[in-house]
């Protein structure tokens, strides 16, 4: 890949680097308070590359829980990851076996948001979209080792990082409403998250609600071509 190619990865992706240096920083100082080394860190972030997963994971050592049961939890949370790997694939059909593995290995919520969004609104190619998921690997998997040391050599509340997470996700969300469709998939996603954490108090319920969401709009977007192929017809 050449220079232009990092340059125009860079231009979209840097909001969510630099929202992702206060995250990782928290995230290695609580996998450090967890008891991972700085070089444990380093390897999780590089080989799991998931903030949720990894905070969870940190939270749920602290609480004692098993190792079998911190790697399902790991698998239903990032279940969504086929959701999403399903929809980028239709732009990726031409892509050898080794692209396609790397790009999914640093594929994250944000940069799947942003670059399913250039894809459709934009002239975007494979490695500009590869450009952009490598350089916020690198952001976070840097950041949450920085941490790691920070959390070694000093002790920090790291509580209000929590709304960074949440506000990173917003504004994301916010670049997504471009049709009614969104819109009505995102309040119902909002809805069931809500009714269903309420219900079964416990984080796989926005997993549940993501899911059922995704399914819903879906449905309405078929039911939608479906009408307009019979107007189509009776014309």
């Amino acid at each position: 890949m050449n220079k232009k190619v990092w340059q125009d990865g860079l231009t979209i992706i840097y909001p969510v680097m630099l929202g992702y240096i206060p995250l990782g920083l928290a995230c290695g100082m609580l996998l450090y308070d967890s008891g991972f080394t700085i070089s444990a860190i380093l390897f999780m972030s590089l080989l799991v590359f998931a903030g949720a997963a990894q905070f969870m994971t940190a939270s749920m050592i602290l609480m004692g829980a098993s190792i079998p049961t911190i790697v399902l939890m790991v698998f239903f949370l990032n279940i969504r990851h086929l959701l999403m790997s399903s929809s980028m694939s239709k732009f990726f059909k031409k892509s050898s076996i080794p692209f396609i593995l790397i790009y999914s290995h640093t594929l994250a919520d944000e940069a799947y948001a942003i670059n399913y969004n250039q894809f459709k609104n934009h002239e975007w190619t494979e490695y500009q979209a590869l450009a952009t998921n490598i350089l916020a690997y690198l952001s976070w998997v840097v950041s949450t080792v920085i941490g790691g040391w920070i959390g070694s050599n000093w002790m920090f509340d790291i509580t209000v990082m929590n709304y960074v997470l949440i506000a990173l996700f917003i504004a994301l969300l916010i670049n997504q409403l471009v049709s009614k469709l969104v819109i009505i998939v995102g309040l119902i996603a909002g809805g069931l998250s809500v009714i269903l954490m309420e219900l079964l108090h416990h984080n796989i319920a926005l997993v549940i609600a993501a899911i059922l969401a995704s399914l819903f709009g879906y449905w309405l977007d078929k039911d939608k071509d479906n009408q307009k192929e019979k107007v189509g017809y009776n014309k």
